[in-house]
């Protein structure tokens, strides 16, 4: 009897990256602590119950993809409070958190240089 039989399942998360070295998923999860902190540090000192949906919900997030997606509604929630422009250099700064965590095809889009003609 083998422990380990391989199945399409298996074979699937491998191709997937699923399960990398542990110390690859420490370094993984490091980040998406600190990506974490910074967005529940925009929203210390703020009280009403959209604050604190938006603190559970980034709480509970399970993966950097999830806090990803959380930006939008991380700045939704801001705008009331701070403003667009805050709120705005929030999401900015958060947003720099993020690089080199992201699947490729989350990555934000690379501006083309320009070039005068």
């Amino acid at each position: 009897m083998r422990w380990n039989k391989p199945t399409l399942r298996n074979n699937l998360h491998d191709l997937l990256g699923r399960d990398k070295p542990s110390s690859t998923a420490w370094v993984r999860n490091q980040g998406l602590e600190e990506v974490r902190r910074a967005m529940l540090q925009s929203l210390v000192g703020m009280t009403g119950s959209d604050v604190a949906r938006m603190n559970m919900r980034l709480r509970y997030a399970g993966d950097i993809e999830a806090l990803w997606y959380l930006r939008t509604d991380l700045f939704s929630t801001l705008v009331p409070l701070q403003g667009e422009h805050g709120a705005r250099g929030v999401i900015d700064q958060v947003t720099q958190l993020f690089q080199g965590q992201l699947p490729r095809a989350l990555r934000p889009a690379q501006a083309a240089p320009h070039t005068p003609s």
